[in-house]
């Protein structure tokens, strides 16, 4: 038996790849033509507005993505994260610089994202990164991997902090 997927869990996977790719919703917009008002995506991000099918073929087809990676479960969005998970913000930049290290294209990847987090969030420690589910699920999707798979390499690689 397969369990539905929530509106809620839709909502956080639009958000995850459209901030995968670093586009803000004025971004979306831009590229659409004007097609995806940023207003009305951001909402489909909160689950405050119910997605249409017509409006999800236009966004996979924007993302250029299949339509069933919006209502997949494959990432595990819905599993939470237990404990604060937070990243080693110094470890990411240094071995991002190290272009002869294996890897150093993900963690080139991570330190953009993370750059991009940090000033939607206004939250310049510097150091470390508190990530919420949402950074979780973009981290994954632009490292084409699985929650569990990425949790397991930042820990594998001591990036990862947890305080429970």
């Amino acid at each position: 038996m397969s369990e539905n997927v929530s509106i809620e869990e839709v909502g956080l996977r639009l958000r995850a790849m459209r901030l995968a790719r670093s586009w803000s919703l004025s971004d979306v917009e831009v590229r659409s033509n004007g097609l995806l008002k940023a207003v009305v995506l951001g909402s489909y991000e909160r689950s405050s507005r119910t997605l249409s099918v017509r409006r999800a073929i236009q966004i996979a087809e924007l993302y250029d993505i299949p339509i069933e990676q919006i209502f997949s479960r494959k990432v595990g969005l819905s599993d939470s994260i237990t404990g604060r998970i937070m990243l080693d913000l110094r470890a990411i930049n240094i071995r991002a610089q190290q272009v002869e290290r294996p890897n150093s294209d993900r963690y080139l990847i991570i330190s953009r994202l993370a750059k991009r987090i940090i000033y939607k969030r206004q939250d310049w420690n510097g150091e470390i990164l508190s990530l919420r589910e949402t950074d979780v699920a973009a981290i994954s999707m632009a490292l084409d991997l699985d929650r569990s798979e990425l949790i397991t390499w930042l820990e594998g690689e001591q990036v990862l902090l947890r305080q429970r």
